[in-house]
C-alpha cells in the first residue's frame, strides 16, 4: 500500500510538472531580439556595401579596358595614316596587352589575324559570330566573362568611317577579384565584430532591463519569511522606482492590517475576558462567604446576568462584524423606499431616545428609492443613530435628514452630544475602540458598532464621514450609490 501511494505521488507530481508552461527568461528574449537584430543590420549593410564596392571594381575594370580600347583604336588608325612601320604597331600593341594583363588581336576585314600579343594565331583566319557580327555593323561591341576573363570585342574604324580592323582584347580579372574577396573578408570581419558589439550592447541592454525586477524580486522574496521591510528605490529606473513606491505602499497596508489583526486579537480576548473574569470574581466572592443572605445572592446573580449579557453583546457584535468583512457578494440587494426605511429606524429608537429625554427629528428632501441590503443597511444607518443617543447629553437632540441627487442618496446624523476629540476622530471607526471607555462600558457598547457601520456602508460602494467638535456634538454624513455598481 505504501508503495503504491508513493508511484501514485510521484504520477500526481510528474504530471503537474508536465503541466508547468516553460518560462522564458525577459532577459534572454531581450539579448537574443538585440543580437540577432544588430546581426540581421550588419549584414544588410555588408552586404550593400560588398555589392556597391564590387560593382565599382568592376566598372573600374571595364572603363580601363575602354580606354586601353580607345588606345589601340588610335595606334591602328595612325599606322593605316603614316604607314608606319607594323613592327612598331605590335610592339605598342603588346604594351597595352601586357599592362592588363591579357591579350590583344587585330584581326582584318578577311578575318586574318594581323596581330596577336600570345604570337599564337598570328596569319591565322578566325571566323566567329561575335567578330562577324561587328564586322557587317550588326552590334557596336561585345563583351563577356569567361573562366576568370573579360572578353572585349569592338570595331576599329579608320579615318573614311569604314571597319578595316576588329580588335579583341582579353583581360584577365585576377587583380579586380582578388580586391572584390578582400572586400568582402574585411565586411565578413565587420559583421563579426558588429555581432560581437551587438551582443555585448545586447546584454548589457537586457541586463539593465531586468536588473531593478531582480532586485525588487529578491527583496519580494524576503516576504516568505515574514520581513515586511520597505524596499529602497536609491539607484533605480523611474519605472522601477515607480513601482517599488506602489509595492512599499501595500507593505505599509501589509503591516498596518496586521497590526490590526494582532490588535483586534488581543482586544477580542481581553474583551470576552473582561466580562468571565467579573463572573468568576462575583461568584467567588458568593462561595468564600458563609450564611450569605438571599438579597445579596440576588444582587450577585443579577450581576452575573447582566456580564453574561455583555458577553452574549459582544459575541453577536463580533459574528456581524465577520459578516460584514465578507464583501458585496453577501449582500441581498432589493430596491428600497428609503422614506420608509428611515422612519421605521427612528419610530424603534425614538423609545430609547425618549428615555433621556432626546428628540429625534427627521427631514426628507424628496423620495428616495436605492438598491440596497435592507438588513445590513438598517444596522448600520441604526448603529449611527444609536451612537448619538448614547454619547449624548439629557435632554438633548438628534437630527436626521434624507436627500439625493441623480446618482447618490445621502443621510446626515447631527447630535448635540458630548462631541468627539480631534486626536480620535480618524480612530473611531477601528474595532473595539473606544473615545471614553468608562463611559462606553457604562451604556452598554462594545466598541463595535461604527466599524460595522462603516463596513456595511463600504460593502454598498459609499462612505461615511465625520465632523466634530468636543462639546458640541456630532455629524456622520453617509453617501452610498442609489444604484448598485458591482465591480464597475
Amino acid at each position: 500500500m505504501k508503495e503504491t501511494s508513493n508511484n501514485e505521488e510521484l504520477k500526481v507530481q510528474s504530471n503537474s510538472n508536465a503541466n508547468k508552461k516553460i518560462r522564458i527568461s525577459q532577459q534572454v528574449v531581450i539579448f537574443v531580439i538585440i543580437t540577432i537584430c544588430v546581426a540581421a543590420i550588419s549584414l544588410v549593410i555588408s552586404y550593400a556595401m560588398t555589392t556597391s564596392v564590387t560593382s565599382k571594381n568592376n566598372r573600374d575594370f571595364e572603363e580601363g579596358i575602354k580606354n586601353k580600347s580607345e588606345y589601340i583604336t588610335y595606334v591602328v588608325n595612325d599606322y593605316h595614316t603614316t604607314h608606319s612601320n607594323l613592327g612598331e604597331t605590335k610592339d605598342m600593341v603588346d604594351a597595352v596587352a601586357f599592362s592588363l594583363p591579357g591579350r590583344v588581336m587585330l584581326i582584318d576585314v578577311g578575318y586574318k589575324v594581323v596581330i596577336d600579343s600570345y604570337d599564337k594565331d598570328t596569319g591565322r583566319y578566325i571566323i566567329d559570330r561575335d567578330i562577324k557580327a561587328i564586322m557587317n555593323g550588326e552590334v557596336s561591341n561585345v563583351s563577356y566573362i569567361i573562366d576568370n576573363q573579360y572578353q572585349y570585342i569592338f570595331p576599329i574604324i579608320n579615318n573614311e568611317g569604314y571597319i578595316d580592323t576588329v580588335a579583341v582584347i582579353a583581360a584577365r580579372m585576377d587583380a579586380v577579384n582578388e580586391l572584390n574577396e578582400h572586400m568582402r573578408q574585411r565586411a565578413h570581419i565587420l559583421v563579426l565584430m558588429f555581432v560581437i558589439i551587438g551582443g555585448l550592447l545586447g546584454y548589457l541592454i537586457a541586463y539593465l532591463s531586468v536588473r531593478d525586477i531582480k532586485r525588487v524580486k529578491r527583496k519580494i522574496g524576503t516576504i516568505k519569511d515574514g520581513t515586511l521591510e520597505h524596499i529602497e528605490d536609491e539607484g533605480l529606473f523611474s519605472e522601477a522606482e515607480a513601482l517599488t513606491d506602489d509595492i512599499n505602499h501595500v507593505f505599509t497596508k501589509a503591516q498596518l492590517l496586521e497590526e490590526s489583526r494582532q490588535e483586534f486579537v488581543s482586544n477580542v480576548s481581553h474583551e470576552l475576558k473582561t466580562p468571565i473574569t467579573s463572573m468568576k470574581v462575583l461568584s467567588e466572592s458568593i462561595l468564600m462567604q458563609e450564611n450569605v443572605p438571599a438579597e445579596m445572592y440576588r444582587e450577585f446573580m443579577n450581576d452575573i446576568v447582566q456580564e453574561i449579557d455583555r458577553e452574549a453583546q459582544i459575541i453577536s457584535d463580533l459574528l456581524t462584524l465577520v459578516k460584514t468583512d465578507k464583501g458585496p457578494e453577501s449582500l441581498n440587494f432589493e430596491k428600497v423606499d428609503m422614506n420608509e426605511l428611515m422612519e421605521v429606524i427612528l419610530k424603534r429608537l425614538k423609545p430609547l431616545a425618549e428615555k433621556r429625554g432626546i428628540e429625534i427629528t427627521f427631514e426628507s428632501f424628496r423620495e428616495v428609492e436605492a438598491d440596497i441590503d435592507k438588513v445590513k443597511f438598517t444596522l448600520a444607518i441604526s448603529n449611527l443613530i444609536e451612537n448619538g443617543i448614547k454619547y449624548n447629553v439629557d435632554g438633548g437632540w438628534i437630527k436626521v435628514s434624507l436627500n439625493a441627487d441623480y446618482k447618490n442618496l445621502y443621510i446626515k446624523v447631527a447630535d448635540s452630544g458630548v462631541g468627539i476629540p480631534e486626536d480620535c476622530i480618524e480612530h473611531i471607526f477601528e474595532r473595539f475602540y473606544r473615545v471614553d471607555k468608562a463611559r462606553s462600558r457604562d451604556t452598554g457598547g462594545t466598541g463595535l458598532g461604527l466599524a460595522i457601520s462603516k463596513n456595511i456602508i463600504v460593502m454598498h460602494r459609499g462612505t461615511v464621514n465625520v465632523y466634530s467638535e468636543p462639546g458640541k456634538g456630532t455629524t456622520f454624513t453617509v453617501k452610498v450609490p442609489m444604484n448598485y455598481i458591482g465591480n464597475k
